[in-house]
């Protein structure tokens, strides 16, 4: 061990915000590549994929953090998977896809392109990250599921594979403290099950297109509590959620 002289250390706040600022500007650039036409993630939360088209969001400190943890992961899983050499930012999925019998481009994560009876076009994977200590219960997982299973739809598969990087997953051998850690899913459904969430994905496709059009933002579901908030939506003083805005409960 190195005798370390006498230390000096003061957070230098400045350039943390600059850092912040830099991601923020690289993270805009990332996003105006993207197909302007409805995509897969839109159905999840739709009224915020509407106000995506109408106003640009401010990302936050705490957005910012997270979509460039993820755009590394999903860099070095895609370059790794596929074999290649270094890392490629450009490489974080299988290419913009669009689906005219569903009405949306996707782009799954990365697909193993073994065909089968059941998965005719390759199995979708998707890929999340997760900074539970715990394991995660199959309640837990069924967040990640949504968009997997349009990929799924889409492919025509009926099975499907959710890989999970634990950030900060508990060393229940031995040692002490926490590491990251792949956990890897098989998903499978019925011809039934993916005939109903087709037409779930239909219909949610047509009424974003509606309110779309009418500026109807009211048309549309209310986001899921974790995406919505002062602090966790940039669209918040527009969007002004019915039953949220104004209240105690939301103005923290």
């Amino acid at each position: 061990m190195l005798n370390l002289p006498k230390l000096q250390i003061e957070r230098h706040l400045d350039a943390e915000d600059a850092l912040v600022e830099t991601t923020k500007e690289w993270l805009k650039g990332e996003g105006k590549e993207r197909d302007p036409r409805i995509h897969a993630s839109d159905l999840l939360d739709p009224r915020k994929a509407y106000w995506n088209r109408q106003h640009e969001e401010e990302v936050t400190p705490k957005m910012t953090g997270n979509f460039m943890v993820g755009k590394v992961l999903h860099a070095f899983f895609s370059t790794a998977m596929n074999g290649k050499k270094g890392l490629s930012l450009k490489d974080t999925d299988v290419g913009g896809t669009w689906d005219e019998s569903l009405g949306i481009s996707f782009s799954n994560d990365w697909e193993k392109q073994i065909k089968s009876k059941d998965s005719p076009n390759g199995i979708p994977y998707e890929l999340k990250t997760s900074r539970a200590l715990n394991e995660q219960t199959n309640k837990d997982l069924s967040l990640y599921l949504e968009q997997l299973y349009i990929y799924m739809t889409a492919k025509l598969s009926l099975v499907g594979r959710l890989v999970v990087l634990r950030l900060m997953g508990k060393d229940s051998k031995k040692g002490w403290g926490t590491f990251p850690q792949f956990r890897a899913y098989e998903i499978t459904w019925t011809k039934k099950d993916m005939a109903s969430y087709r037409k779930q994905i239909v219909a949610t496709v047509k009424l974003l297109t509606l309110a779309l059009k009418k500026k109807k933002p009211a048309m549309l579901p209310l986001c899921r509590e974790f995406k919505c908030g002062p602090g966790n939506c940039g669209h918040w003083s527009l969007c002004r959620p019915e039953g949220r805005w104004n209240t105690k409960k939301w103005s923290k």
